[in-house]
């Protein structure tokens, strides 16, 4: 039997035709996005971009990033993003790019109550940070579990971490690299993964029985050997 995630999913891409037929699905509960993701879907129009995908989810959250990289735009574009839909959640980035800590922004959009997705957070220093910014208030903190492995270091004691210190937020795995993250991510607590379109498909294999999965493995070789000789 197929278990369902006790997690909630968010579906993590900017393909529009992807988030309004992803939208029915009863597993997913949201949807992430970001610059580097549109770009690589071929976004030209960010505005529109923005709207588009608000509208495809058909009432379910999307975390829309900021472009701007100082205090004063990036309070600008929340107020923007979040003016299109109730269901926006505005992704904030933990620094600006000189490194400058983004406390100020987060302390003002929490006290305004627009919700908030605290995005590319790596470390306990930043989770300490980012808890004392929003000051109890509701929000979504992003760790990067996936990146922060890519470069050999142990994530889970900093998802732990940041469960344990989350108080009104709520904890998202961010970086999925595997399904098996899904369950980790359980396991460690979290409230929230994102996982790539592309990787959904997988979700469904959970629980499946390896024997079976076995057998299925070994007729699609079988069958994508046809036509070969030795």
């Amino acid at each position: 039997m197929v278990e369902t995630p006790m997690i909630e999913i968010y579906a993590d891409g900017a393909g529009l035709a992807e988030i309004a037929e992803l939208a029915h699905d009863p597993r997913i509960s949201g949807f992430t996005t970001n610059p580097s993701l549109a770009r690589k879907a071929g976004v030209t129009d960010y505005a529109t971009f923005a709207r588009e995908a608000l509208k495809a989810a058909a009432g379910k959250p999307v975390s829309i990033e900021v472009l701007a990289d100082d205090v004063a735009g990036m309070v600008r574009q929340a107020e923007d993003i979040c003016a299109i839909s109730r269901y926006a959640v505005v992704k904030i980035p933990v620094m600006n790019t000189a490194g400058e800590d983004t406390g100020e922004v987060i302390r003002y959009l929490a006290r305004q109550k627009i919700a908030i997705n605290v995005t590319a957070i790596m470390t306990r220093d930043q989770i300490r940070s980012v808890m004392r910014s929003l000051d109890g208030a509701e929000a979504i903190v992003s760790i990067f579990a996936g990146r922060i492995r890519d470069f050999g270091y142990d994530a889970l004691p900093t998802m732990r971490y940041a469960v344990r210190h989350r108080g009104a937020a709520k904890v998202l795995w961010a970086s999925t690299r595997e399904i098996w993250n899904v369950y980790e991510a359980e396991q460690a607590g979290c409230d929230i993964i994102t996982v790539p379109h592309e990787m959904l498909p997988k979700l469904r294999m959970r629980g499946k029985d390896l024997t079976e999965l076995s057998l299925e493995t070994v007729r699609q070789f079988h069958q994508d050997g046809k036509g070969y000789s030795l």
